[in-house]
């Protein structure tokens, strides 16, 4: 899509010879007449008119295959892939909190912008490692780490709303 403006021009430059040779070759193909000595007119009046669309065709072509190159091509790629939760996430849910803690932290090294895995991980020390120390320790971390004010907005909001679970009593 970056590409429209160049392709415009190339048109705007293109438009006036392929309108002359359509145009001529129109003109030569109309006014034909007299049986076969008039197959040399029609010849270059064909030529004329293959000729004006030669000329127009690439960037018309391009024009028209910009969008369905982005469609399956996109101009954006990230130059690594999305962080993958399933492992860590996988490990907690089977009770392998220390594993899952590892994974989460190594999610947290790869990808210091990413506001989960410290949120996961405040949540498993809280929820169910019941170390309300390593979880502020995490929060300290994550708050140090983190560029974005509302990601550390988030993660303070995050951290007090799990905070309040310490201390929950089951229901009965």
């Amino acid at each position: 899509m970056d590409n429209y403006r160049e392709i415009q021009t190339s048109l705007c430059k293109r438009i006036v010879p392929a309108v002359v040779l359509g145009g001529l070759g129109w003109w030569m193909l109309a006014t034909a007449s007299g049986g076969w000595g008039a197959i040399p007119q029609l010849l270059f009046g064909m030529a004329c008119l293959v000729s004006a669309a030669i000329v127009m065709a690439s960037p018309v072509g391009r024009l028209i295959a910009e969008p369905m190159g982005n469609l399956f091509y996109p101009g954006k790629r990230s130059s690594h892939a999305p962080p993958m939760y399933s492992i860590p996430e996988s490990n907690r849910a089977k009770g392998r909190y220390e594993e899952a803690m590892l994974g989460f932290e190594k999610i947290a090294e790869t990808f210091p912008a990413e506001v989960k895995p410290y949120i996961e991980m405040i949540d498993m020390a809280i929820v169910n490692l019941k170390d309300p120390d390593r979880a502020n320790e995490i929060f300290r971390r994550g708050v140090s780490v983190l560029q974005e004010d509302k990601d550390k907005e988030a993660l303070a909001t995050m951290y007090g709303a799990i905070r309040t679970r310490l201390n929950a009593k089951p229901s009965n």
